[in-house]
């Protein structure tokens, strides 16, 4: 049987339902079938299929600028992971220590100058939310151990401060009505880069890479020296890789220069259709060359990034091409591989066929902002990001997660009873009436999701019909949408 896994997401517009189907697939094969090249200013198609540093039929390399956009801002954060609480009775005896600025008050989201740090989580907090600490000096406060109110706990007198096993306030210390987010959430300080390459015939304002950085930069006015952006523009000589080779070395001696904690690499460009290589060269149309995924991240990407991906504290991938890099099995799981030469603790691919990958920005954006901001783990921010993302609901999302035994895929489809079953899309029109969005659930049908999967032309005596073919491995989702996402398993 198959098993079930719930996850907890925000509340969604009843008017608007969503929810998610998820494959879940472990070991080295991949069921998931989607995502397909990258539309931007140009649309992807077919292209020579050509492994670089071989010579292909057709050359249409372009010289480029030399440089890549403007360094930007970046930031400074710990672990990814949740933090580990000790029991109450196990103190560290580790003293608290002020700060230099550089860590976030997990309480109001703040960077102060005097911020106490737990001894046991690593938290900071903020005179301006724990007031008592205010009127200490700094060799008063090294004296003692700090307790955050998360390591606290619910419902427990909040006393902060500790001598040995004395609290320095027996009446408890107070906490201001500062927070900005829900209980446990800890504000992330480690420095990112953000990395993105991508086509040149693509390359324009607004791409995810530059909103990402733009969104980020406000949690780093702080610090923002430790939030960066680069960009790579790419359109690789399948002959001559040597100027696109010192492109990236210059980066990667940058990178290791500034030495960052977390690292997101953005990847954007067109997929060929039929095979699901990437296009490393050409305008996205039938001058293009392609490459396999696996190729692609070894020349155009490079080992010298990927020694440097592999060593940060937290990495992840987005990879901004079009469905069938997905879709068909042979790329996805040549996807899969790389996620896990590169450790790559987060990789997304989209199962769109005809990808528009600004439409992605908002889910790229929140699902960042959950995890390297406020330091959610990202299993539990996927559908919840996924809910708030509505420009993202016409395509489907694959997530790729690295751990010590592999990489686990699962595979994220909008279904809607009446608009898109099992995450495939209605047509839009009746072919025997013409009329537009017609489709109804017939009235003899009494379970929501519709098990047959038979839809009917809603339009007084019309005849239409439409029986949508059911997704292997998929079930139906429980009524609840507002409240709850399913990760339906397949079984092996």
């Amino acid at each position: 049987m198959a098993r079930v896994k719930k996850h907890s997401a925000a509340r969604m517009s009843p008017s608007n339902p969503l929810d998610l189907l998820v494959e879940k697939t472990k070991g080295k094969k991949n069921t998931a079938k989607k995502t397909n090249g990258g539309k931007l200013k140009t649309t992807g198609g077919t292209a020579t299929h050509c492994p670089l540093g071989i010579p292909g039929p057709v050359s249409t390399s372009v010289e480029l600028s030399p440089a890549g956009a403007p360094a930007l801002p970046q930031s400074s954060q710990d672990s990814v992971l949740p933090a580990v609480v000790l029991p109450k009775k196990v103190r560290t005896g580790r003293p608290s220590s002020v700060q230099p600025g550089d860590l976030w008050c997990s309480l109001c989201g703040n960077g102060h100058a005097s911020s106490v740090t737990c001894s046991k989580c690593g938290r900071s907090n903020c005179p301006g939310c724990i007031p008592e600490l205010a009127g200490m000096e700094k060799e008063e406060l090294d004296s003692c151990t700090y307790e955050c109110p998360t390591c606290c706990g619910r419902r427990n007198i909040f006393y902060g401060l500790w001598k040995g096993d004395a609290p320095v306030f027996p009446q408890g210390m107070t906490i201001a009505n500062t927070a900005k987010g829900d209980h446990g959430v800890r504000y992330k300080s480690s420095s990112v880069i953000v990395l993105e390459f991508i086509m040149a015939s693509v390359a324009g304002k607004g791409t995810p890479a530059l909103a990402l950085h733009v969104q980020l930069q406000g949690f780093f006015s702080q610090n923002p020296q430790d939030l960066k952006y680069r960009c790579v523009p790419f359109d690789v000589d399948p002959s001559n890789l040597e100027p696109h080779r010192e492109k990236v070395a210059r980066v990667v001696n940058l990178l290791n220069r500034e030495n960052f904690d977390q690292a997101i690499l953005i990847v954007h460009t067109h997929s060929d259709k039929e095979r699901g290589d990437l296009m490393y060269c050409g305008d996205g149309n039938t001058t293009s060359q392609s490459t396999g995924i696996s190729d692609f991240f070894e020349k155009v990407i490079g080992p010298d990034l990927r020694e440097y991906f592999q060593s940060r504290k937290y990495s992840m991938m987005v990879l901004a091409a079009c469905g069938s890099v997905v879709r068909i099995p042979a790329a996805c799981e040549e996807l899969r591989e790389v996620a896990n030469s590169f450790k790559f603790a987060d990789t997304f691919a989209f199962s769109e066929a005809d990808l528009d990958p600004y439409r992605i920005t908002p889910f790229i954006t929140e699902f960042v902002m959950n995890v390297l901001v406020t330091g959610r783990p990202s299993k539990d921010t996927v559908p919840a990001a996924l809910s708030l993302s509505s420009t993202l609901h016409y395509t489907g999302v694959v997530h790729l997660q690295w751990t010590e035994t592999g990489v686990e895929m699962e595979r994220f489809e909008r279904v809607h009873p009446t608009a898109r079953p099992n995450g495939g899309r209605f047509p839009l029109q009746c072919k025997i009436c013409r009329a537009y969005r017609p489709w109804v659930v017939p009235k003899a049908t009494k379970k929501r999701y519709n098990i047959k999967q038979v839809f009917k032309c809603g339009t007084k005596k019309c005849s239409g019909f439409l029986v949508v073919r059911r997704l292997k491995g998929y079930r139906p989702l429980p009524d609840r949408l507002d409240k709850i996402f399913a990760a339906l398993i397949s079984p092996p």
